[in-house]
């Protein structure tokens, strides 16, 4: 997903540090829970909703977050 205009996160290593820190992970699958969180310049979470698998996030509402920030 090249050429985004913001930073995304990739929980790799060490595995889990970012998901736990969100209370997002899962230990019984030793995975992060689907997820989409967004957090503005100062640090502050504009948006968090997290997803059960075979189920998408609703762009309308990550992009109507987005358009509020600067």
């Amino acid at each position: 997903m090249g050429g985004l205009p913001y930073p995304e996160l990739s929980d790799f290593h060490p595995k889990g540090e970012v998901s736990m820190a969100y209370d997002l992970w899962n230990e019984e699958r030793g995975a992060s829970k689907r997820a989409v969180i967004i957090i503005d310049k100062g640090g502050v979470i504009r948006f968090r909703e997290l997803y059960e698998p075979g189920t998408l996030p609703d762009p309308k509402a990550i992009f109507a977050v987005m358009e509020g920030l600067t």
